[in-house]
This record gives structure tokens, sequence and C-alpha cells, in this order.
């Protein structure tokens, strides 16, 4: 699979399926691997923040997520890529668990979302919730707690950048073998928050949708849109 470099990140390009059938190979291969899927506030971050930069570049695979990082593929490479979103790959994934008899941690969110989400997962893909445990908590957080389920697959929905952020600094320290950051997606499988209807899907806004449904909770997100175009127009020096 093909990597490009844009603003300095190594992102994977592709079909999704291509990319889900990298992610499933270094699963089944039991090859530990962290997953990155770089939306507008991903990229921005890392432009702005060189430490957070430095996390994201040690994830095994950075995939694209948000038409603005799909546009830089095009502006710098002249090339073309399938987004790939957090929540779709999960759920892909969640297939592959329930096929493969792996088991899946959920980490984040508020404890009554983490719950209804696990509960969902379960009604839809089968015995395949190991553990689960919500976001607000200090210092490393349930490392135990998640070694001792022997989850093989680690999915961390804690908002940018402290979900990337805990993945670097703990992924190591347990068994799980893939570990991923999914943003709001608890919201949505457990059925608090709607994902975005098709039509804005379609029309690159589903991170307008999103907005519009928390708009306290996600004002920075038109912000870091407007900040990536304005990047792929005049890229940062040194990127």
């Amino acid at each position: 699979m093909e990597k490009l470099e844009i603003f300095g990140l190594p992102v994977s390009v592709g079909t999704f399926d291509e990319m889900f059938s990298e992610i499933r190979d270094r699963i089944l291969r039991k090859k530990k691997t962290f997953v990155v899927t770089a939306n507008a506030t991903i990229v921005v971050t890392t432009i702005e923040n060189p430490e957070y930069r430095k996390v994201v570049r040690s994830a095994d695979l950075i995939l694209p997520d948000g038409f603005g990082v799909i546009l830089a593929i095009k502006r710098f490479h002249k090339k073309t890529s399938e987004r790939v979103t957090g929540i779709d790959m999960m759920l892909r994934l969640c297939e592959v668990a329930a096929k493969e008899k792996l088991k899946v941690f959920l980490l984040g969110s508020k404890p009554e979302v983490i719950e209804k989400a696990a509960n969902n997962l379960e009604k839809t893909y089968g015995n395949i919730i190991a553990g689960y445990h919500h976001g607000y908590f200090n210092g490393d957080g349930p490392i135990e707690l998640i070694s001792s389920s022997r989850a093989d697959l680690l999915f961390v929905g804690m908002g940018v950048p402290k979900q990337e952020i805990w993945i670097h600094r703990h992924f190591q320290k347990v068994p799980a073998i893939f570990a991923m950051g999914v943003g709001g997606s608890f919201d949505v499988i457990s059925g608090y928050k709607k994902r975005a209807p098709k039509i804005f899907q379609d029309l690159k806004l589903e991170w307008l949708y999103r907005y519009l449904q928390s708009p306290r909770q996600k004002k920075n997100v038109p912000r870091d849109v407007a900040k990536l175009l304005w990047y792929i127009v005049k890229p940062p020096r040194g990127l």
C-alpha cells in the first residue's frame, strides 16, 4: 500500500478495502499495530504541535479521514484515495473479531455511553466485548483491566489529541495487538448521537453535521477544517 507525505505525515492511500485488508492481515499475523485515522483536527494539530506530530508519526498506519486530507493528497501528489473513517474501520474490524473469535476492549466516553455502545456491539456482532471503561480517569487509566481482559483489539475514543497520546504511551503495556483512536464513534454506536445522513457524507460535510449536533463540544471543528484548507493553499514551512 502506497504512502504519501502530507504535512510531514506518511499517509496511506488507496481504497477502503485495501486499507482494511492490510489491517486485518496484520491482526491475523498478530503484528502489533497502531492506526490513526487522520482528519482535519488531527492534521492541523500535528502541524501546530511538533510533539503530537511525533506521536502520530509513530503509528504503523495513518489513514486519510476527511475531505481536507483527500484534497491535500490530490493537491500535493496528483493522486486520489478513498476516505477511511474511524467508525467505519472499527465496525469492519468488529466483523473480523466475530468471525475470528477475537476480543475487543472499548475505552473512552461517559460511563453510560460506553456501556450502551458495548451492549449494542454485542447485539450486532455477538460475544466480542472483553471489557470497557469510560474515559474519565486520572493518571494512566485502566491498564490492568485492559491487560487482564486479554482483548485483541483496543478502540480508544477520548478525542484529539488525548486518544493518540494515550495509545502512544500505553499500547506496549497491554497484550492487545491492535489499537486505534475512534473519536466520537462510541456516541454514535451507543445511539446517543446520530451519524450524518448520506447526503452530508456525499457532500463532504459530515464534519458540519457533527458540529451542528454538538456546537459547544465540537466548537473547534469548523476552525480546523478552515485551517487545513488554508495550509493546503499555503503550506507551512518545513513540512
